[in-house]
């Protein structure tokens, strides 16, 4: 998929399918057009973008802390692979980041998995379904967490609901120097949900991240949760650098 088409496809649809969102500096920015589809799961969502494909499927769970830049970090994951180079004047958006003022409480409340068809010129070679998760650890306490937790063994035990698993993916953010007891009780339920052969396939996405060794790599050492390790005795992880927003702003004198 040339992403350039895929703008002037949602510019010609007049906003029938795709609302342009608030510009960020020179940047037009666009949400992805969705179509809902109703599995009547409590406390859950499913949407798709584009049509059925005959390309294999791989589905990820991403979760983190209110704050740390989840949201941020699956619209960048759509950018990169529907093909978005950064010189370009543009963006795409799955997730509303700006739905709450306030870093406290999540900003998503459903467990939604969005199930991204494979089109040609995609960036990777297969269909994504990404089921985000709202928030743990904001201002309503561990219940909230309780019910969250909840919500995914719905989205997982049913029979319409998500029936396979392939990476789930630990939002953190870099600075992080010791796991909050919201924290460690996500990893906790997770092993509980889908049981401990699944932390070989945990993946911690460090983000806020510069070219230092994240801090938060050794806290989750510390704290014993398991999952795949380097070479160097570290947990498996990839860096974002969530700056890049406000690098955008700063570019085009915002």
């Amino acid at each position: 998929m040339d992403p350039s088409c895929l703008v002037s496809t949602l510019q010609a649809d007049g906003g029938a399918t795709c609302k342009q969102q608030p510009q960020e500096g020179s940047l037009s920015v666009y949400k992805i057009p969705l179509k809902e589809e109703h599995i009547n799961i409590k406390g859950c969502k499913s949407f798709t973008f584009g049509e059925q494909s005959t390309k294999p499927n791989r589905t990820i769970m991403v979760l983190g802390a209110t704050g740390a830049g989840k949201s941020t970090l699956i619209n960048g994951m759509i950018n990169y692979i529907l093909g978005v180079e950064w010189k370009d004047s543009y963006r795409f958006k799955l997730i509303d980041e700006g739905q709450s003022t306030s870093q406290a409480h999540s900003q998503t409340s459903e467990v939604t998995a969005y199930k991204i068809n494979h089109q040609e010129g995609f960036k990777i070679e297969y269909s994504l379904t990404i089921v985000d998760t709202p928030g743990f650890g904001d201002t309503r306490g561990i219940d909230r967490d309780r019910e969250i937790v909840e919500q995914l063994r719905n989205l997982f035990h049913a029979d319409n609901g998500v029936t396979e698993i392939d990476a789930v993916c630990f939002v953190v953010p870099s600075a992080l120097a010791r796991l909050t007891p919201s924290q460690k009780y996500v990893f906790d339920s997770v092993l509980s949900i889908f049981g401990k052969d699944v932390a070989e396939n945990i993946r911690i996405l460090v983000t806020f991240a510069d070219g230092q060794r994240p801090p938060v790599l050794e806290a989750i050492n510390v704290s014993g949760v398991p999952c795949p390790k380097t070479d160097k005795g570290l947990p498996v992880h990839f860096k974002f650098n969530n700056s890049h927003k406000e690098k955008n702003k700063r570019r085009n004198g915002n």
